[in-house]
């Protein structure tokens, strides 16, 4: 069938990160002279995303254990708890791998293992104490410098939140590790940013990859043969930040000196852009003959409108309007709608 008319526009989902951390992230078994003694400790999964809480999950047989190590999981409020086990087996520093799953995202947490052996002379080195303390940093590769406080500080949006754990042994020595998550930037007051207004303007230009630099209209101007419409969609956020996306559609030259000419315009119900919220809009695509909108039995005596995603050649729904929902777009989709017949 012939093409007769077109028009594309993106749909952007922008999400918040997610960051996930564990309450402990490293332990030490006490040991005979030739592997561990059997016991178990515990770790916490706590899940954030932007700034407020999440629910996270772990399924344990997904994990990945050094011999003489198991683990069982414990679901606590979308927080699991983690139980790590060592056997008399196990006498070789490991590590836990833990996939953690927080909606769409699965992010693989490690949890360090190892065990004091008993020496020659018969002394056995234990865990004396455990230590986890916090702190603000600036940078997600260096340690912060400062003072680290026993519970969790208020972390500013851009910042760092470091976790410094620090195993002391009978023998007097000591191991420290550290964890590093970041607070998403989502607003000034660090609150869960959310869509304000949206506004959808069109202008008419000689190009289609230049933006035009003249007035934007609310309504759809007539668009001569040859020429482009413009559509800018900005989508403003609770705080005070936009973005502003665009799309384009050529007016072709189907007709003696425009007087038929065929446009397509692609409109959205609820904007292009979605942050923190799932994508639900309606898109449609407006036919014009020579500036003016063509509809109902017109409209079909022209040929049928069919929808293609992210360039493919099979249309994925036919009809003047196509609705999208949560589940259609991953992070960015690009739709084209074409008059065909």
């Amino acid at each position: 069938m012939a093409e007769k008319a077109t028009g594309q526009v993106t749909i952007v989902d922008i999400t918040d990160g997610v960051s996930i951390m564990l309450t402990s992230e490293s332990y030490t078994f006490p040991g005979t002279t030739t592997g561990a003694v059997a016991g178990s400790c515990t770790t916490q999964v706590v899940a954030i995303v932007g700034t407020d809480p999440a629910t996270a999950t772990v399924t344990a047989s997904e994990c990945t254990c050094p011999a003489g190590i198991t683990v069982s999981v414990n679901a606590n409020s979308g927080s699991p708890v983690i139980t790590v086990s060592a056997a008399a087996s196990f006498r070789t520093a490991g590590v836990v791998k833990i996939p953690v799953h927080c909606g769409e995202v699965t992010i693989t947490k490690e949890f360090s293992v190892a065990v004091a052996l008993r020496g020659t002379d018969g002394t056995s080195v234990t865990v004396s104490s455990t230590s986890v303390t916090y702190q603000q940093g600036d940078s997600g590769t260096a340690a912060p410098t400062g003072s680290w406080a026993a519970s969790v500080p208020a972390t500013t949006p851009g910042k760092y939140l470091w976790t410094k754990t620090v195993v002391s042994y009978s023998d007097g020595k000591s191991t420290t590790s550290y964890s590093v998550s970041r607070n998403p930037v989502n607003g000034s007051d660090g609150a869960s940013v959310t869509v304000t207004s949206t506004a959808v303007t069109y202008q008419v230009s000689g190009s289609g990859t230049a933006t035009p630099t003249g007035t934007w209209a609310t309504s759809i101007p007539a668009t001569s043969a040859g020429q482009y419409l413009w559509t800018r969609t900005v989508v403003t956020y609770s705080d005070g930040k936009s973005t502003t996306s665009y799309s384009v559609s050529r007016n072709g030259s189907n007709g003696a000196a425009g007087a038929d000419a065929l446009t397509l315009a692609i409109t959205s119900s609820n904007g292009l852009i979605f942050k923190n919220s799932d994508i639900s809009t309606v898109l449609t695509a407006h036919v014009y003959k020579a500036g003016t909108e063509v509809t109902g039995a017109a409209l079909t005596a022209l040929g049928s409108i069919k929808w293609y995603k992210d360039g493919g050649t099979t249309a994925v729904a036919t009809g003047a309007t196509l609705t999208i929902s949560a589940g259609d777009v991953d992070s960015k989709a690009s739709y084209v709608a074409k008059l065909e017949g």
